[in-house]
Parts: structure tokens; C-alpha cells; sequence
């Protein structure tokens, strides 16, 4: 078992409801509190955890409803016909835009927050690596270009709302919060949240 699919199953660290694993957490506290108050019933789809420790710093207190994916992750997004949440809360270990793809085309309402960790994008252009087959097709990015990989680490905030545009192409941006790790080589893992709105 690979760390992508121990993490999205639940099964690292133990069950997922005991799962533990949060780099700075008063970074990702403080954007789940951003998002939660920006709605007046927070509805939350944890997508890859469940009832750690966000659950029990934000999400206890400020959702009204608090529900959980079952299995692995992106099985489940896929095998939903709708998703009536309007927070959603997707911290992989690596890259969160699978999931959001699959968001942006199922969620229920017309306005929705999504607040996620991305160890993919400035991570993988930091270290001159690859992205993932999934960002080159739908970016029509090459990854042995090194000239756009610097760009996106430099100047990942405009790639980002780029990556947003082509992974759920039905939403635009309305607000976008972004912290960077802090620590040396923890810079590359980006944090954020942002509030999304149905295009009509």
C-alpha cells in the first residue's frame, strides 16, 4: 500500500477516526474557521479524514452537520450522485484537484467553500519533479519544461486560480486564502481555502 492510498482509505496511522496526522495546525484551523463562518449552517464533507484533530478544534464547534467519505476517497466522490454539503474539507497527502474535479461536479449547492492541502503543485515545481498525469491533462502542462515549473512555484497563487478554473470549469472564485508551510522544505506545501460560486 502506497502513502496516497493508505491515507485516502484511512488506514495510516490506524483507523480513521483516531488518524492524526496534521502538519501546522494552527494554519489549518485557522482556514477552516475562515471558511465555516462564511456559511451560516456549515455542512462539512471531510473527504480524506474524519474526527482527528480538525474535527475536534473546528468542525465540532462550527458545522451543523459533519460527514465523512467511506473507504477510499475518490471511490466514494465517484460513486455519489450528489453532494449536499456546502464545506468541504479536502487534506490529502498530495494532490487535493482529484477530488475537487469531482466536487465541482457533483455538489448540490450553488455556493460552496472547499478548504484543502496541496502537497502536490509548488512541491512537485519546487523540486523540479512531476505533476501529476491528471494536472497535465487538464492544464496541458509539460513537467520537463523547467521555465514553467519555476513559474508555478514563484507564482503559485495565479497558477492556482488557473488549476481551479480547469478542474471545476462550472465555479468561479469568489474569495481565496492562502498560507504557505513554514520550516525549512515544508515551503513547497501549500495551504488554502477558497469560496467557490456556481457559474448560472
Amino acid at each position: 500500500m502506497n502513502a496516497r492510498s493508505a491515507v485516502t482509505s484511512g488506514k495510516k496511522g490506524g483507523p480513521r477516526t483516531t488518524h492524526n496526522d496534521n502538519s501546522h495546525p494552527g494554519i489549518k484551523i485557522a482556514l477552516r474557521q475562515w471558511v465555516a463562518k462564511k456559511f451560516q449552517s456549515p455542512i462539512v464533507l471531510d473527504v480524506y479524514g474524519g474526527y482527528g484533530m480538525m474535527y475536534e478544534s473546528v468542525w465540532k464547534v462550527l458545522a451543523k452537520e459533519y460527514l465523512t467519505s467511506e473507504g477510499e476517497a475518490i471511490n466514494w466522490l465517484n460513486s455519489q450522485e450528489r453532494l449536499n454539503a456546502n464545506v468541504f474539507d479536502v487534506d490529502p497527502y498530495s494532490s487535493p484537484y482529484e477530488a475537487m474535479e469531482i466536487i465541482g461536479m457533483k455538489a448540490a449547492n450553488e455556493r460552496i467553500g472547499i478548504v484543502c492541502t496541496d502537497g502536490c503543485l509548488r512541491r512537485q515545481a519546487g523540486m523540479r519533479g512531476h505533476l501529476t498525469k491528471f494536472l497535465e491533462q487538464k492544464c496541458e502542462w509539460d513537467s520537463n519544461n523547467k521555465g514553467l515549473m519555476a513559474a508555478i512555484y514563484y507564482q503559485y497563487p495565479s497558477f492556482l486560480r488557473f488549476v481551479l478554473q480547469k478542474v471545476m470549469p462550472d465555479w468561479r472564485v469568489s474569495s481565496l486564502a492562502i498560507k504557505y508551510g513554514i520550516g525549512f522544505g515544508r515551503q513547497s506545501t501549500v495551504y488554502f481555502a477558497c469560496l467557490m460560486e456556481k457559474i448560472q
